[in-house]
């Protein structure tokens, strides 16, 4: 779908993309198993995850596995990465989408070590690996310090700080995603008191989010410091082939950015509004949205509503959205032909 109005020159053709990748919260049970079953050698991926954890993470996606594991924060992480990336090469192997063409690549949170699996900062068992970590440490600081998230719908951004400005040290904003959603961080009763509190603010709605820990606030302060060294110690990052977009410093970052960006996004607010308006002025003009629902493509569209800019949103949600994606990609010469 197209939003907005198109303020271009209408003689410039050139288009470029944006891969954008969802985080946790965006899982759902059965999320791309129409996917796997129309393309089964993508499996492959949800093999290497499972081998890296040690559990059936197809069997936790489609609900077989009878512990419900994922709303897990362990498995939730690691398998939104896991499609994240399947489809990520499905786009760039199968439809040989050009590279050239691709003008940013970024992730929301998690969603950034899709991004910068997608940039070839890493293989994608690496990358496993570095998620399947970071999924264990939050787990765990969760049963030290109980913490959860809300988001916060409808509310501009100088009321929010100033009713949590009686939670100091408690509850702090954890996502700036649009000009009229943000999300709130912190210890679990107290964001809990905080959502009475902006309610009685006249903030109207205020949605508990389906998250088990308290993510880019300090509360991840021991994550973070851990994340850095398990970072030290095992992985070496490559040089990226494709530029890859901070959204917590809201500016492409190169490889050796990279430790840095991953540990200071567990403690520092995501600025996607910020960072998808800095890629509109840049004249960007498809963005798609890669991994499960489509949260991302809904805040582009608001805030590309709200610059007066038009822009094509596709997403890879279910497999009638990426058939759309494809033909959509076909119609603006994109992609030309199909391998495989």
């Amino acid at each position: 779908m197209v939003y907005g109005k198109n303020k271009k020159n209408d003689n410039v053709s050139l288009k470029e993309v944006v891969f954008m990748f969802p985080g946790q919260g965006s899982q759902r049970p059965a999320m791309g198993m129409d996917f796997l079953e129309a393309n089964s050698e993508y499996k492959k991926y949800f093999d290497i995850s499972g081998e890296v954890i040690g559990r059936d993470i197809i069997g936790a996606i489609s609900g077989k596995d009878s512990k419900n594991l994922l709303n897990d924060t362990r498995f939730s992480q690691l398998s939104i990465f896991c499609l994240s990336g399947a489809l990520n090469d499905y786009i760039m192997q199968k439809l040989s989408l050009d590279k050239n063409l691709i003008g940013s690549v970024l992730g929301h949170s998690l969603g950034e070590y899709s991004a910068l699996y997608s940039s070839g900062a890493y293989s994608f068992k690496e990358g496993a690996k570095l998620v399947v970590y970071r999924g264990k440490c939050m787990y765990e600081a969760d049963k030290v310090n109980k913490g959860t998230m809300a988001a916060v719908l409808g509310a501009k951004i100088d009321k929010i700080e100033d009713v949590l400005k009686s939670f100091e040290g408690k509850v702090y904003i954890a996502n700036y995603n649009d000009y009229s959603q943000t999300v709130i961080s912190g210890y679990e009763d107290s964001v809990k008191d905080a959502i009475k509190d902006l309610k009685e603010a006249g903030i109207k709605k205020v949605i508990p989010l389906n998250v088990g820990v308290a993510s880019h606030c300090p509360l991840m302060g021991e994550v973070s410091d851990k994340l850095g060294t398990f970072i030290d110690e095992n992985i070496e990052f490559e040089d990226l082939r494709l530029p890859f977009f901070s959204t917590t410093e809201v500016a492409y970052r190169n490889r050796h950015d990279i430790k840095r960006v991953l540990t200071c996004q567990l403690t520092n607010p995501i600025k996607w509004v910020n960072s998808i308006e800095c890629l509109l002025d840049m004249n960007m003009d498809i963005f798609i949205e890669i991994g499960p629902g489509k949260v991302l493509s809904g805040l582009v569209k608001r805030i590309a509503e709200a610059k007066d800019r038009e822009v094509m949103i596709l997403n890879t949600d279910k497999m009638e959205d990426i058939n759309h994606m494809e033909s959509s990609l076909r119609k603006e010469g994109i992609i030309s032909e199909v391998k495989g």
